[in-house]
């Protein structure tokens, strides 16, 4: 438990941060916020309803925010959805991640060795978001696009971040403990998924099928970086009923491991004992 001094300091930090906040740029933010894959359009009176403001400031911020392409008008509506200003600042902030531009020919090189479709991702709060995606040169249909959001749970991809996280940390990203239920492995209790990411953590890897498409498998493992947390997760997906296990664990396996380290230490990332973990 923090002492008087600790929470008091916490507080004073509060405080000064609350100083050099501008409301405007806030409340603009809260407004781009609201938007997500449920909810792709909003009228102005719902966010003054939610944000608490008049109108006429949601108006203007919305014509400022319309202004600069980052909301845009929906045709024959008065609501507005996102715009390409979005879009365009999302491909900024994934250009400007340093291991995506190394990761992209091992993960190219991936693709081409195991003929599987190949994506690197990252995690955002309870989401994994893809930032890579090499496609598969073959008629198998993925509908992955780099800037897809999935629920971490839900995911192999997302257990290898989650498998780096302690209890506590566990617990705040998932502060209620219940989680929706994708198929019928996905864990729903975070007692459940802890059970899941003990045994992640030892191997460094995991290998799931049907877990959250039926019929698809996956093959994931994690990106480490000099401070040793685990940055980044990559992995291989593949029809099921069309490769056999022993190959998954043999061959295909070994390569996605292999490619998972090279991203490592191109990172800085010195192989040692983590988590349990010599593989990568």
């Amino acid at each position: 438990m923090p002492d008087a001094d600790q929470l008091v300091g916490e507080f004073k930090d509060q405080d000064r941060a609350q100083k050099y906040i501008v409301p405007g740029l806030q409340r603009g933010l809260q407004i781009l916020s609201a938007f997500n894959r449920d909810r792709t359009e909003i009228g102005a009176p719902e966010i003054a309803k939610e944000l608490d403001i008049p109108r006429s400031t949601v108006f203007r911020l919305m014509q400022t925010l319309e202004f600069m392409g980052f909301i845009e008008k929906v045709k024959n509506s008065s609501e507005y959805r996102l715009g390409v200003g979005v879009l365009s600042l999302g491909f900024e902030y994934i250009a400007s991640l340093e291991f995506t531009e190394l990761a992209r020919p091992i993960l190219e090189k991936l693709r081409d060795d195991t003929g599987f479709s190949a994506h690197l991702v990252i995690r955002d709060g309870w989401d994994v978001v893809f930032v890579l995606k090499f496609a598969a040169k073959d008629t198998f249909a993925n509908s992955v696009n780099v800037g897809l959001r999935l629920p971490a749970h839900s995911s192999i991809l997302g257990r290898m971040l989650l498998a780096d996280l302690s209890d506590a940390e566990l617990k705040h990203v998932f502060p209620e403990g219940q989680l929706f239920k994708f198929s019928d492995q996905t864990p729903t209790t975070l007692t459940e998924m802890e059970k899941l990411l003990e045994e992640d953590r030892k191997l460094g890897y995991a290998i799931g099928a049907s877990y959250f498409q039926s019929g698809i498998g996956s093959i994931s493992a994690q990106v480490r970086d000099n401070s040793r947390r685990v940055v980044a997760a990559i992995n291989v997906i593949y029809h099921d009923s069309m490769v056999k296990k022993s190959d998954v664990e043999e061959k295909y396996l070994n390569r996605v491991l292999q490619a998972a380290s090279e991203i490592s230490q191109l990172l800085d990332y010195h192989p040692g004992s983590v988590n349990g973990s010599t593989r990568i």
